[in-house]
């Protein structure tokens, strides 16, 4: 896995890192940046980012699909995962999978 994260290209949103360490990173400073990203051939983009970035990036339509894993554990408190996100979006179930220790992985196409 880390020869495979190695040799794929990241990208990185952000308005003040100018170098990064992982070798293949590549800046985008604003969404208009991801859109064109997207126009390009090649595989799909994987958004590793908190929930405020998710819901920016999901009411800019830049956000095809989620891909959400649910533990069976009750914190109590926490941020919302959507609760920045400012237009009401309807999400289309694609795939339910049981993973182990009763954690279940949603896979929504977001509409």
């Amino acid at each position: 896995m880390a020869r495979f994260a190695a040799q794929t290209p990241h990208y990185v949103l952000s308005n003040t890192m100018t170098s990064a360490a992982w070798p293949k990173t590549r800046f985008v400073r604003n969404f208009e940046d991801i859109a064109a990203l997207k126009q390009k051939p090649g595989k799909d983009i994987y958004l590793m980012g908190g929930a405020r970035i998710t819901a920016s990036l999901i009411d800019a339509g830049l956000v095809d699909e989620l891909r959400l894993i649910v533990y069976p554990l009750l914190a109590g408190e926490g941020k919302a995962l959507f609760g920045t996100a400012k237009n009401r979006r309807g999400l289309e179930l694609r795939k339910v999978e049981q993973l182990s220790d009763g954690r279940v992985r949603l896979v929504y196409g977001i509409g």
